[in-house]
């Protein structure tokens, strides 16, 4: 009998139902120099903690054009991507030949334009550019997506300069070491390739004029003028005006609703723990990301978004 009993409870674990294994996500973020990839991070962390049955892995990426065709292909499944790169991919315009099967998730915070130089350049507006050696941002990347547009409003084609691809790193280094005379840095407000170029080099932030503002915005919609405060990088101590456009959290079209529901409200659950790992967090709101003007928000998020913010209006009556 002790020997059945015995048998009995080796086999006994076996007949226990087995959790599930965890469904390993992916998400694209971008360079380690830019507010995507800790950001994502982060994200990525309490996802993995807070939602049962997740596992979600940042990964260092291009940028918004690569994230937005990767979880298209259902390659990754979350991306961050520019508002102006996620209207292109949504109606097949600009770098995306066809529509890509996208829905968004939220506007999570504004990327700021840095046209970035180094005292002695020469430079500064954006039509001394001309005939400079000029960093637009790597080819898959938001930031190349917008530097363009911002040349093109201006009248600056590239036949005007010469050409330099290169990611946040690499630009800050190239103005550190002289081998580019500017370049096209967009990312959250304190993004730490200017941060540091700044403590390395005088820096000259190079402001846009109302006009050239203006001719901007005619051109791409998603843009809107703002002023970078001083203080925030060193040596700029007056305000300075450039584009501004918000970056978006995208997924597949088909993301099971429940799961689109489950990461958008840990965002807001757990927003302090972003605040802790980059200020831009700061601008993640209910109400913000919830306005995505004619792109397509995720059903899984609209129901959150009406949940939430249909809480708010209630308690304020």
């Amino acid at each position: 009998m002790r020997g059945l009993v015995g048998s009995i409870g080796l086999l006994f674990p076996l007949l226990l139902p087995r959790a599930a294994p965890a469904q390993t996500l992916s998400f694209a973020t971008g360079n380690p120099a830019g507010i995507y990839y800790p950001l994502g991070g982060g994200l990525a962390s309490i996802w993995s903690r807070t939602i049962e049955g997740v596992n979600i892995k940042a990964e260092v990426t291009a940028g918004s054009v690569t994230n937005l065709v990767q979880v298209a292909k259902l390659e990754s499944d979350v991306g961050f991507a520019q508002g102006d790169s996620v209207a292109d991919a949504v109606a097949g315009t600009g770098r995306f030949p066809e529509p890509l099967p996208l829905a968004v998730l939220g506007r999570m915070y504004p990327n700021v334009v840095h046209v970035v130089s180094v005292a002695g350049s020469g430079i500064e507006s954006v039509q001394d550019l001309r005939g400079r050696k000029v960093s637009v941002g790597p080819p898959g990347s938001g930031n190349a997506v917008t530097a363009w547009n911002i040349l093109r409003a201006v009248g600056i084609s590239e036949r005007d300069f010469t050409v330099r691809q290169l990611n946040y790193t690499e630009t800050s280094n190239g103005l550190k070491d002289g081998t580019i005379d500017a370049g096209f840095i967009a990312g959250g407000i304190g993004i730490s390739a200017v941060v540091e170029l700044a403590i390395a080099r005088d820096i000259v932030l190079v402001p846009l004029t109302d006009e050239e503002m203006a001719a901007i915005t005619r051109l791409v919609s998603a843009y809107s003028a703002f002023e970078v405060p001083p203080g925030i990088y060193r040596g700029v101590d007056e305000p300075v005006q450039t584009p501004t456009l918000w970056n978006l959290l995208v997924v597949h079209r088909t993301m099971d609703d429940e799961l689109a529901y489950r990461l958008i409200e840990a965002v807001f659950e757990f927003r302090s723990q972003l605040e802790d790992i980059t200020r831009v967090a700061s601008f993640i709101a209910p109400e913000t990301a919830a306005d995505v003007g004619k792109l397509p928000l995720h059903p899984g998020a609209r129901r959150y978004y009406d949940e939430i913010l249909g809480n708010k209006r209630a308690s304020a009556k």
